[in-house]
């Protein structure tokens, strides 16, 4: 039978149709959309079924529901409570099975299943609790290491490690089969001011985390093993930084070979790109793809008058024509001509020294003879720059947040400042050279350094890039046009400067929509569906569920003819049945089943249903 055919049947007959069983029994594949309109069936018939709340049951308050975690078949829901317990229910009776009061010494904040029946849970307490279904009188073990709220916990099935990441910007990993006096084996693999969330993709290959300073970071090929070693040192806001500035900062620059599409494990790529009308600020919460494909992700925009929820592709792209731009910055004006002179010698590299805080005092620059008023003018500019000054003031978005998003958020601003001194610096120093005064750049850069602390790092040996398709069409930075002192042309090539880039990054926007702005300072945490054709995202005292098109498609079929981003369609009507404002959800990973959770306390199961609501 034709597709015509087809189609006309799957537009006579419903997704239960006798002739679609009939033909289900005899083995004839399923009719093109037969999956989609199956989907757009179920979804768009959710209806609330039952409902849970302390009060209801005569238990103690729980507080906010501020996570909600199925187990690997289905049959158990966990919910993460606010006032320090957890909650344990029947998936398919809503009954409530168990309760864990006092599970942590504040409130709890995630759930993650490691297997049938163990799962683990994190908590504002700065610890990890370890759980197993079967008893849970007492926890299997606590874990520290986190020095503030812990937010999130993955799991890589392929290397057996569990992965945390918390308000202290730090990811720690550790063994659950290794065992200690005190503690399991953990290590800090990463290091990120800002650090909101960090999720794992299904398969452990790729690792997504987001921040407060509006960007995604995806870690391609990841091996946890070496992470830490390959890191180590990176600061993600500061490479950002050089990348809208467009000016070159040498700390940042040394870690340009992260980019590199070449690279076979732990190679970084940035995500940036937001709708029109969309200046993200705080990335509170993000979701992987069940298949790994696409990253869901919630923001709230720098004026903290509108939330966005958005879907990005970061599916890793292995073609040299499709890896990062790499662009230089703009070359430092030529000075006027003059009568040539000796070069300046070239002192040996400095090693880096850490930043000192911004509290720092600012020496005095000695008078010197021969000292021009342009030189005391820039120095005196120089000062204004790096003089002590109350830190920047935290986004609007973040200061609301403080009590859910964290206690105390001034060490984003760090390393943004470190790199803020060295742009000005370094525009400096260009415009003494083209005025003519170069002669004096090497000893104004040194004061600097010394002064904020930021000082050239010493020259890495880097392999030599090969001639491909991506870098024969990119020029390298030399010293000379990054605002560092020129010289002479050295006869040895082993010996010359190394080459920095400033990468660009690629556009990764599929899809997006706006939000309401309720509820400022808590997250809330939206989902995909155990197919990944639909989200589920809290709107208001209720949710909405939402779809890439209006036939509820896979996101493979809905991206073969991209053409930009297009905002998502809302499959139903937004389903508003709590008393207060909704901060979690999940889909079961087995059953058409949704869940959602609110301040208040409520739990709310929604279930496709034909008829009367027993709700």
């Amino acid at each position: 039978m034709g597709n015509k055919d087809d189609s006309v049947f799957l537009a006579k007959y419903s997704a239960f149709s006798p002739y679609r069983l009939f033909r289900r029994e005899v083995g004839f594949a399923p009719p093109l959309g037969a999956g989609d309109a199956l989907a757009r069936s179920l979804y768009c018939g959710m209806k609330p079924i039952a409902s849970w709340s302390s009060e209801d049951s005569n238990a103690l308050p729980t507080g906010g529901v501020f996570n909600l975690e199925f187990s690997p078949d289905g049959s158990l829901l966990v919910a993460a409570c606010e006032k320090k317990s957890i909650q344990i229910f029947d998936s398919l009776t809503h009954q409530r099975i168990h309760t864990v009061n006092g599970a942590h010494s504040d409130c709890v904040n995630c759930v993650k299943f490691l297997d049938g029946r163990m799962f683990a849970t994190c908590s504002d307490d700065t610890t990890i609790a370890l759980w197993d279904v079967r008893n849970l009188k007492k926890k299997i073990c606590s874990l520290l290491g986190h020095s503030n709220w812990v937010k999130n916990i993955e799991f890589s099935m392929k290397d057996k490690l569990l992965v945390t990441s918390g308000l202290d910007g730090s990811i720690y990993t550790w063994d659950i089969n290794s065992y200690s006096e005190c503690n399991l084996v953990y290590q800090r693999v990463f290091h990120a001011s800002g650090l909101m969330r960090c999720r794992l993709s299904p398969d452990a290959r790729q690792m997504v985390m987001c921040t407060t300073r509006g960007l995604l970071v995806i870690v391609h090929d990841l091996n946890l093993t070496t992470l830490a070693q390959d890191l180590h040192g990176f600061k993600p806001n500061m490479y950002r930084l050089m990348q809208t500035s467009n000016q070159l900062i040498p700390i940042a620059a040394q870690y340009d070979h992260l980019f590199d599409a070449k690279r076979s494990q732990n190679r970084i790529e940035f995500i940036c790109d937001f709708p029109e009308g969309n200046d993200a600020e705080v990335v509170s919460a993000l979701q992987i793809h069940p298949l790994g494909w696409s990253a869901l992700s919630r923001n709230i925009s720098h004026d903290d008058r509108s939330e966005w929820s958005c879907i990005h592709d970061i599916q890793p792209v292995c073609s040299a024509r499709h890896s990062a731009v790499r662009s230089p910055p703009p070359a430092a004006a030529a000075p006027p001509a003059r009568r040539a002179r000796r070069p300046p010698r070239r002192p040996r590299p400095r090693p880096y020294r850490q930043p000192r805080p911004q509290a720092t005092v600012t020496p005095a620059l000695p008078e010197q003879p021969g000292t021009s008023a342009l030189s005391r003018r820039a120095w005196a500019e120089h000062r204004a720059a790096a003089a002590p000054r109350a830190p920047a003031a935290v986004p609007p978005a973040a200061r609301v947040s403080e009590p859910r998003l964290g206690g105390d958020l001034s060490s984003v601003q760090n390393d943004v400042w470190e790199a803020s001194i060295t742009i000005k610096q370094h525009r400096m120093l260009q415009e003494l050279a083209g005025r003519g005064q170069g002669h004096r750049n090497f000893n104004m850069q040194r004061i600097m350094g010394i002064n904020t602390g930021i000082a050239p790092p010493a020259a890495r040996a880097r392999p030599r890039a090969r001639a491909d398709e991506d870098q024969q069409s990119i020029s390298p930075i030399s010293p000379s046009t990054s605002g560092q002192t020129p010289r002479a042309a050295s006869p040895e090539p082993e010996r010359e400067a190394t080459k920095h880039y400033i990468r660009q990054n690629r556009d990764r926007l599929l899809y997006y929509v706006e939000e309401t702005n309720e509820g400022k300072g808590f997250i809330k945490e939206l989902c995909y569906s155990a197919d990944g054709r639909l989200v589920c995202s809290p709107f208001g005292c209720g949710m909405r569920l939402l779809a890439l098109d209006g036939r509820c498609g896979e996101l493979s079929r809905c991206v073969e003819n991209f053409t930009g981003p297009r905002p998502m369609v809302d499959v139903g009507q937004s389903l508003g049945h709590h008393q207060d404002l909704v901060v979690s959800c999940k889909f079961s990973p087995r059953f058409h089943m949704l869940v959602t959770g609110c301040l208040e306390g409520k739990i709310v199961w929604y279930e496709p249903f034909s008829g009367e609501t027993m709700y």
